[in-house]
């Protein structure tokens, strides 16, 4: 009886302990159904493409195609002004001497050459060298050479262009960004080589000879230095300034002349003058032949006559015999 009411006891525990943990595991209806709507939101799905196919379900974001197109067209825009960018960046550090050569025809070069300072003054550009000139035959011409920042440079060609009737036009870019770079670098060296050789100077003595030889590398590294800044300055002055020239030209002689019976006589006798003096000329250059061409003739005859001169002799003294 005894054991009987502790077996039932021991069952009636693991019963109550069986239950205990099973209602641990299986939460309630109600928080099952709270836990749900919780964990709802968290459960969905975070990639691009998801949400996006989420949100369209329910009416708040347009179709997947429209909107790869619109981000299709910001990239190719962004990739378009990233490069621009970068180009314009390269440019900027990009050294360039530009020049251009424009040759015009106009009826008088004296307004022309008023055009171009108009032109230089419009465009603050720089008159640096003007020529002009008349040839015998009364035709002029002349040239004006500017110096106009390179900003300035398609503008100013533009304006000068207008001026008169353009024969010709040439324009160039030369990039010196190597050349420049090297001398900068040429230049960095050769002042770190002289710093090095002041403080050898400066701090270590040295013997008399010793002492001379630092202060000759000096010197000629002083003079490398200086022709470095010298190219840098050249190489700034065009880079800074771009060159301009244009040519003029009359299409036809500044004074318009007919015929004239003292100008005829005048050509005659300067062509008949240039061929006397072009006779002159010729003489003068063959003079040495025509001396060693005589002298070879007074050779041959003088070498004629002598063997002319023993076969007489020969003839009469057979005679005589």
């Amino acid at each position: 009886m005894r054991k009987s009411a502790i077996l039932l006891s021991c069952f009636t525990l693991v019963l109550v302990i069986g239950c205990a943990k099973q209602a641990e595991e299986a939460p309630l209806v109600g928080e099952k159904e709270l836990y749900e709507e919780k964990a709802a939101p968290e459960a969905a799905p975070t990639a691009p493409g998801e949400d996006l196919k989420y949100k369209r379900a329910e009416g708040e974001m347009p179709a997947r195609g429209a909107t790869d197109a619109a981000e299709g067209e910001r990239a190719d825009l962004t990739d378009v002004l990233g490069g621009v960018a970068e180009a314009a960046d390269v440019a900027g550090e990009l050294k360039l001497i530009k020049t251009a050569d424009l040759t015009c025809e106009i009826d008088d070069v004296d307004e022309g050459f008023e055009q171009v300072y108009a032109v230089a003054a419009a465009e603050r550009a720089l008159v640096v060298g003007t020529n002009r000139a008349v040839a015998e035959e009364g035709y002029v011409f002349g040239s004006v050479t500017l110096k106009v920042h390179p900003s300035k440079f398609d503008e100013t060609v533009r304006a000068l262009r207008e001026i008169g009737r353009l024969v010709s036009e040439s324009s160039t870019t030369e990039d010196v960004t190597q050349e420049y770079v090297d001398v900068q670098a040429r230049l960095e060296n050769a002042e770190a080589t002289r710093a090095r050789y002041l403080e050898i100077l400066a701090i270590r003595a040295g013997t008399v000879p010793d002492i001379l030889e630092v202060e000759r590398e000096i010197e000629r590294v002083t003079e490398n230095i200086e022709r470095f800044k010298g190219q840098i300055r050249y190489f700034d002055a065009q880079i800074g300034l771009s060159t301009i020239t244009i040519h003029f030209e009359q299409p036809h002689a500044a004074v318009p002349t007919g015929y004239s019976f003292v100008k005829a006589v005048k050509d005659a006798f300067r062509i008949a003058v240039r061929i006397c003096i072009f006779l002159v000329q010729a003489v003068i250059v063959l003079l040495p032949f025509i001396i060693l061409l005589i002298i070879m003739v007074l050779v041959i005859r003088l070498i004629v006559w002598s063997i002319q001169r023993r076969r007489r002799k020969a003839k009469q003294a057979a005679i005589d015999a």
